[in-house]
C-alpha cells in the first residue's frame, strides 16, 4: 500500500513528528508513505523525513498569514491565487507516487484533499488543533464531510470542537515512542547531560519544548519567571524549539522581553534540538503555556519521561494532564497562575515525584504502536 501524508508546514512540530513516526513504523508493515509539505530554500522537515528513511515531495503552497497589515493581505491574496496550482501539483504527486491513500493533516489542508477526491483516491482528513475561529470551522466542515472517506480527530475534546453533536469520525490520540522516551535509558547520565547544558545538579529545571510561535504563549511563560525566581532562586528554564522563518520577529521580541524582565541568567533558548529525551531527562518539570492546542506530543514525551506537567487548559490537553494527578492545568494567558503552579511543584519534591509516577502510568494509552495500528486499520478499511 502507498500513502501520501500531506502537511501544511515544513518545520518540525507535533503533526510532523507524528506523521514521520507513524510512517516509519508502517514501513515495517509494508506501507510506503511519502511525506509531502511546502517547498522552501530552508526546509528542515525534508531533512528530518529523509533522515528517518522516508521519501519526501515538496510542492508550492504559500502560507496563510494573520491580517496585520497590507503585506499580509497581499500574501494571502497570492495564497488564494495559488490554490489551483497546488491542487494540480498534488494530483501530479498522487499519480507519480501511485498513492492509494491521501492523508491530509489540518482542516485548512483542502488542496490535497480536493486533489485526492479528483484522482478518486481514499482521503483521510486528520483534524488536530483548536486554533481556528468558529467561522472557519463552519465553512470548512461541510467540505471535510463531503470529501473525506475517513475523518480522524486527535481527541474527544477536539471532536466536539469540529463536529458538535456529530458522528462519523475516529479518534486517534497523538502518539509517543515509549521505547525512545524511557527514563531508565538516561537515569545514570542525568548529571552529565545537565553539565553539557550548563546546568548544575542542584538547580530546579523546567523545560518548555515547542516551536517558537505566538500560539505557544511564550510571552506568558516569560512573564511568570520573575515571580518564580523570587521563590525558587536556583530556577532555570530551558526553551527548545524550531524558529520558523516567519516567526523570526516574534523570536526577537521574546529575546527583548528576557532582557527587559532581567531574567537572562535563568532562561536559555536552545533552538531546534534532536536530543529531546536528554533535555527532558535533565529537567524536573515540563511547562507548556499555549493559547490553543490539540493534544501536544511534547506533553506526551514529558509524561513518558516521568515528568510532572504544567500546561494551559486548551484544546484537549485535559485528556493528557489530569489536574492534580500528573500535573496542573492553568488558564491560558495567565502568568500569575502559571507562576504559582511552577513554584508549588518546584518546592515540593514529593509532589514532583508522585506526579511523575502518575505521568508514567497515564501515558501508556498514547503509545506509538497503538496509533500505528489505528492508522493501518483506517487505511485498509
Amino acid at each position: 500500500m502507498r500513502v501520501i501524508s500531506v502537511l501544511m508546514q515544513n518545520y518540525i512540530g507535533g503533526p510532523q513528528v507524528r506523521a514521520v513516526a507513524v510512517a516509519e513504523k508502517l514501513l515495517e508493515r509494508g506501507v510506503r508513505t511519502v511525506v509531502c509539505a511546502p517547498s522552501s530554500s530552508d526546509n528542515p522537515l525534508e531533512e528530518y523525513v529523509r533522515g528517518h528513511g522516508l521519501e519526501f515531495e515538496g510542492f508550492f503552497m504559500p502560507g496563510l498569514r494573520e491580517f496585520r497589515g497590507l503585506g499580509d493581505v497581499i500574501r494571502n491574496f497570492i495564497w488564494v491565487l495559488s490554490i489551483p496550482l497546488t491542487v494540480i501539483q498534488m494530483m501530479m504527486i498522487i499519480r507519480k507516487t501511485g498513492a492509494e491513500v491521501v492523508h491530509v493533516n489540518g482542516v485548512l489542508n483542502f488542496q490535497a484533499a480536493v486533489a485526492g477526491f479528483i484522482c478518486r483516491r481514499k482521503v483521510v482528513w486528520h483534524l488536530m488543533s483548536s486554533l481556528y475561529p468558529p467561522l472557519v470551522i463552519r465553512i470548512m466542515m461541510p467540505l471535510v464531510r463531503f470529501i473525506a472517506d475517513e475523518i480522524v480527530v486527535i481527541a474527544r475534546g477536539l471532536a466536539t470542537y469540529y463536529l458538535p453533536g456529530g458522528d462519523g469520525y475516529t479518534i486517534i490520540y497523538e502518539p509517543v515512542d515509549l521505547e525512545r522516551f524511557r527514563p531508565s535509558l538516561y537515569a545514570d547520565r542525568r548529571d552529565q547531560i545537565r553539565k553539557t547544558l550548563g546546568l548544575s545538579p542542584s538547580e530546579t529545571v523546567a523545560a518548555c519544548i515547542a516551536n517558537i510561535n505566538p500560539v505557544k504563549g511564550y510571552e506568558h511563560l516569560l512573564k511568570a519567571v520573575p515571580a518564580v525566581l523570587e521563590a525558587v532562586r536556583d530556577f532555570k528554564l530551558l526553551i527548545a524549539g524550531d524558529i520558523p522563518e516567519n516567526q523570526r520577529g516574534y523570536y526577537g521580541k521574546l529575546r527583548e522581553m528576557v532582557e527587559e524582565l532581567g531574567i537572562e541568567g535563568a532562561v536559555t533558548f536552545l533552538g531546534r534540538r534532536e536530543d529531546i529525551p536528554e533535555i527532558l531527562a535533565a529537567s524536573d518539570i515540563f511547562v507548556l503555556p499555549s493559547i490553543a492546542e490539540g493534544t501536544p506530543i511534547s506533553i506526551l514525551e514529558a509524561m513518558a519521561m516521568g515528568k510532572p506537567v504544567i500546561a494551559t487548559d486548551v484544546g484537549a490537553v485535559a485528556e493528557q494532564v489530569m489536574d492534580g494527578e500528573n500535573g496542573f492545568l492553568v488558564p491560558p494567558a495567565d502568568p500569575d497562575e502559571l507562576a504559582d503552579r511552577i513554584i508549588e511543584v518546584s518546592l515540593d519534591r514529593d509532589l514532583r515525584e508522585s506526579m511523575g509516577r502518575a505521568s508514567l502510568k497515564l501515558v501508556k494509552r498514547f503509545s506509538l504502536e497503538r496509533c500505528v495500528d489505528e492508522h493501518l486499520r483506517i487505511y485498509r478499511s
